[in-house]
């Protein structure tokens, strides 16, 4: 698959089969990851990946610290409930610099970058992914559980796998490109 169809048929989808992708599958995801531009190659990327009792695990400390936090347990069903939708999740964090303001936002860049080299890699691969940010990502039980640094973060969740056989692909579109051309 030439690059272009896979941008352009690329779709985040949530709906999974059960079946799990090989271990060596996901390893080249995250090594396409990499290869992601980064300025000065501060490589500011950490991934951690949860599969199985992994998952359950994960969203086993964020349900804990949501409710040390007294928030109810409606939320901490459905933090819960997000790291089960996919029977593989790459978390995707940044080493953050915070005394950097500009290395920072690059760094930041960097990884989103090395999200959208998941996620076309997947597809390239057969596999379907959806990425997940919102709430998730501000989770002080899911930066604790995954070991970073208070100042680091979350950039989000990529859940992988093969998509169901019922579902048919989503189709998309996309409006035309708000563009000003300044070429003489």
């Amino acid at each position: 698959m030439d690059v272009f169809t896979a941008i352009r048929s690329r779709r985040d989808i949530e709906r999974f089969a059960e079946q799990i992708p090989p271990r060596d599958l996901v390893e080249r995801l995250i090594d396409a990851a990499i290869w992601a531009p980064n300025h000065r190659l501060t490589e500011p990327w950490r991934f951690v990946v949860l599969a199985g009792a992994g998952r359950e695990a994960m969203g086993d400390a964020i349900a804990a610290s949501l409710a040390a936090e007294g928030k109810p347990e409606g939320a901490q069903r459905s933090a819960r409930s997000k790291l089960l939708r996919a029977p593989v999740t790459v978390v995707v964090a940044q080493v953050a610099t915070p005394e950097d303001a500009t290395r920072d936002l690059e760094d930041y860049a960097a990884c989103v970058m090395a999200v959208q080299n998941i996620l076309l890699a997947a597809h390239a691969e057969g596999l379907i992914a959806h990425f997940s940010t919102g709430a998730m990502v501000e989770y002080e039980g899911a930066k604790s559980y995954i070991g970073l640094a208070p100042h680091d973060r979350i950039v989000g969740y990529v859940n992988l796998g093969y998509p169901r056989p019922e579902d048919p692909p989503k189709e998309g579109q996309r409006s035309a490109p708000v563009v000003r051309w300044d070429w003489t």
